[in-house]
């Protein structure tokens, strides 16, 4: 379709490039005159009509119509022909800056570090899981380089069953895990997550495969959202309940 779309585009540019050469041929030729000799001096000459003094404004007027014309049909077709590729630039530019702050966020904040978050205080320097305390009792961080793996996992994430259920967990909390949005009294707005999760995502995608990547497969998160509802008795369960 993409190529169908530029070989589409390619053509309507060569019409509009020839519809151009031929409008600017014809107001030259137009516009050129013989001139003849004058019979009488000029000063003695009849005046001109309205007709021929209104001529010139009118072939002006026309002629930067046709050239308006003729530079739409080129500019049209040549920046539908090369949106798909702009945008495509711009969302791989836009997923690179928040891959590059998520890869900051989970570290600890410093002086060379203004955007750490911490994540790797709970979750281990390398993300993948540990034990802390919390309060009297201990609790176990997941791992976090393999979160999209959901329920497949091992050890398995029995909450995460798409993209959007981290969403959910870093924004309210889970468990020993505190709320970090700003909307559930956090401290993080909705950028900073983002870039949280851009980060996981990619990060995990590296060591769960497809088949099993909740994430970015929507046939394994319907299976992990089923085997879900199956093992816990089926109607009327949430399983994104907190």
């Amino acid at each position: 379709m993409m190529a169908a779309g530029s070989k589409a585009g390619i053509v309507l540019l060569a019409l509009g490039a020839l519809l151009a050469i031929t409008a600017g041929l014809a107001l030259y030729l137009r516009g050129r005159t013989k001139e003849q000799a004058p019979d009488i001096p000029r000063g003695m000459r009849p005046g001109p009509s309205d007709p021929a003094l209104e001529t010139p404004l009118l072939q002006k007027l026309q002629g930067w119509g046709v050239v308006l014309v003729a530079f739409f049909v080129i500019w049209i077709p040549f920046s539908w022909v090369r949106e798909p590729s702009q945008n495509l630039e711009q969302e791989q530019r836009l997923k690179t800056q928040a891959l590059d702050r998520g890869a900051r966020a989970v570290q600890l904040f410093s002086e060379e570090n203004q955007l750490g978050v911490g994540c790797v205080r709970c979750h281990g320097p390398e993300l993948r899981g540990g034990v802390i305390q919390a309060g009297a009792a201990y609790a176990y961080p997941p791992n976090l380089t393999n979160i999209c793996a959901g329920p497949f996992g091992d050890p398995p994430h029995p909450a995460i069953f798409s993209t959007e259920d981290i969403y959910q967990v870093i924004q309210e909390g889970r468990g020993v895990m505190p709320s970090w949005s700003i909307r559930y009294q956090g401290a993080l707005d909705d950028q900073q997550i983002n870039d949280l999760v851009v980060y996981l995502v990619d990060m995990s995608s590296e060591n769960v495969p497809f088949e099993d990547n909740v994430c970015l497969n929507p046939d394994a998160s319907e299976r992990a959202l089923e085997a879900n509802l199956t093992e816990n008795g089926g109607a009327g369960l949430n399983p994104r309940d907190p």
